[in-house]
């Protein structure tokens, strides 16, 4: 075992430890940081490495950019051959990992924590009070709004980004504060996350909990999330398949989706289905989702994603958003399984499919979704294609959706809540969208179920 402290590992939150750091990691083996702060940039994991973090072991990632090196390119990856849409402009299309591998292989972290001044990648911009815009990326709250939100100014480190990497196994660690992703791993395969801890800032742009592209066998269990971001992303956009990922007993908190399944990013990112990539056999099981727009976001805009399972969970939801948010624009979506979940939130749920895209099998069992509306942006009468579950309305809404089946799915949709609205901000609110939509947003809902163009359609 390697003491880092052997190498001039200060482990003061002062003195920059990245190149004694990185002499410890250079040739492997197992690494033992003791109790400390380590400020750092940049460290590179080989195959066979073993980080082990006694008690009180933390690394800092270094506020100086000159202390990161980018990663490796990837002629495979779709985010190193086109400018990587997940991010802004002022961060350049390059990626940062604090802890970064690429093709290693036997990969162990035990312990520890990774912390980062998140706010020092920011800027504080301002924005309106009431936001109508049916773009904005602050819809969680549309009508209520902060008086500013942080704009990414330069380059953010990923927690952890390991590319290309088999056999990982990360347990008992935890991550404080990230700048973005808390761990991005693309094409990555045989890993397994236990008690991962995360605590990032809600405010904070793309500060997801783990970030899965194109990659398989996975299994994250027994953690406990708070993000800015989703805290589960299951992606094929790397460009290759992405199939048998597993989440189980684990708590989930986030100002976003809680699980996002997709393919390709957004409308405006479509990279088109010639690579063969798709999404299979996701499972989501016995989970607590606190908060977030939505329990469950599928979203098929470039390849096809089936064979989920979203069974025993329990979402409580104060966002004006929604239960479960299905939609497909190019790709199919297809066999979704919705078992034992019970919801009491905002939304029930918004099924759409568009252009060349496919709903085509979803079934929700045994489930109980108590629905007490808030207003919302479009009242119950959005009807379009979407890729985020922010403001989708209060009942279920069913287009170009076949197949579909509810057995034993008990709907019910209360009054409408305002207690968060003094009657001057619901005069601001009038004023500012109008008398009509104003009228519609608040309008009592009628039925649980709107479907239209649905073939096979069952209600047990």
């Amino acid at each position: 075992m390697l003491n880092v402290k052997d190498f001039g590992a200060q482990g003061d939150g002062v003195s920059k430890d990245t190149a004694p750091l990185r002499a410890a990691l250079q040739n492997g083996g197992t690494i033992f940081f003791p109790a400390g702060t380590y400020l750092t940039g940049s460290l590179k994991i080989q195959s066979k490495t073993t980080l082990y973090f006694a008690a009180g072991a933390r690394l800092l990632a270094s506020p100086d950019e000159a202390d990161y090196f980018a990663a490796d390119y990837d002629e495979d990856s779709r985010h190193d051959r086109h400018p990587s849409p997940y991010f802004f402009p002022e961060e350049g299309t390059a990626q940062y990992g604090l802890l970064y591998a690429n093709r290693s292989e036997e990969i162990r972290i035990f312990g520890g924590t990774l912390v980062a001044d998140d706010r020092s990648y920011c800027r504080e911009e301002p924005i309106a009070s009431v936001i109508t815009d049916e773009n904005s990326i602050f819809a969680p709250e549309y009508f209520r709004q902060p008086s500013s939100w942080r704009r990414p100014i330069r380059p953010r480190p990923k927690m952890m980004l390991f590319k290309n990497c088999r056999d990982v196994k990360i347990e008992g660690l935890r991550v404080e504060k990230a700048p973005c992703f808390s761990g991005w791993f693309l094409h990555c395969e045989s890993m397994l996350f236990d008690r991962l801890t995360v605590r990032n800032d809600y405010d904070q742009p793309c500060a997801d909990g783990l970030h899965f592209s194109s990659c398989k066998d996975v299994l994250v269990k027994n953690g406990d999330f708070y993000c800015g971001d989703d805290c589960i992303a299951v992606d094929c956009a790397y460009g290759k398949p992405c199939e048998n990922i597993t989440v189980e007993h684990c708590v989930l908190e986030t100002s976003i989706h809680a699980v996002r399944v997709y393919s390709g990013l957004d409308l405006d990112v479509i990279y088109g289905r010639d690579t063969g990539a798709y999404v299979k056999n996701i499972r989501i099981e016995n989970c607590r989702i606190r908060e977030g727009c939505a329990a469950l976001l599928i979203n098929a805009c470039d390849g096809d994603i089936s064979d989920v399972t979203f069974q025993n969970n329990v979402m409580e939801q104060t966002f004006p958003g929604t239960a479960l948010c299905f939609t497909a624009n190019e790709g199919v979506i297809s066999n979704i399984k919705v078992e034992n979940f019970r919801f009491r939130g905002n939304g029930a749920g918004y099924f759409y499919a568009e252009k060349n895209g496919r709903i085509d099998g979803v079934t929700v069992k045994n489930c109980i979704f108590e629905i007490e509306p808030k207003p919302k942006a479009w009242g119950d009468g959005y009807d379009a294609m979407i890729t985020h579950a922010y403001s989708l309305p209060y009942r279920f809404v069913l287009k170009n959706a076949d197949n579909v089946t509810f057995d034993n799915a008990d709907i019910h949709i209360g009054d409408f809540d305002l207690s968060e609205y003094t009657p001057s901000d619901l005069a601001a609110l009038k004023d500012a969208i109008g008398p009509e939509r104003f009228n519609a947003i608040l309008a009592p809902v009628k039925e649980p179920i709107l479907f239209d163009h649905c073939k096979n359609f069952r209600k047990i």
